[in-house]
C-alpha cells in the first residue's frame, strides 16, 4: 500500500538483507524489518520524507530492490493503476516473520 512517507524494500537474498540492516542501523534510517515468506530475504519498511511514486521507484532502484517487484510497480504506473508498494504478508501459502525495529 502506498504511504509517502514510506519506502519498502524486498531483498531477496539473506546475506544482502543482513547487510542492508547493518547500514540502515549505522545510518540511523527509522523503520522495521521482517523476514519474507519465502524465508529467503529480508522486507523493510523506511522511514522517510514525503515523497511521490516517481522518487519511491528511483531510490528503491538504487537500493537493490527485488526487480520483479520493481518492475511490477513501475508498469503499475505507467498504467495509472492505484496499487503500489506492495509487500506482501502471505504468499504461495507461506507467511512473513514478524516486523521488527531496525
Amino acid at each position: 500500500m502506498w504511504n509517502k512517507n514510506i519506502i519498502g524494500l524486498d531483498f531477496d537474498d539473506m546475506k544482502f538483507g543482513k547487510q542492508a540492516l547493518i547500514f540502515f542501523r549505522i545510518l540511523g534510517i527509522k523503520g522495521k524489518y521482517r523476514l519474507s515468506s519465502s524465508k529467503r530475504g529480508l522486507h523493510f519498511r523506511l522511514k522517510v520524507k514525503n515523497h511521490n511514486k516517481k522518487e519511491n521507484l528511483l531510490i528503491r532502484y538504487m537500493l537493490g530492490d527485488c526487480r520483479g517487484r520493481f518492475m511490477g510497480d513501475l508498469r503499475r504506473l505507467q498504467n495509472g493503476l492505484k496499487e503500489f508498494e506492495i509487500l506482501f504478508d502471505h504468499k504461495n501459502n507461506k507467511t512473513s516473520g514478524k516486523w521488527r525495529k531496525i
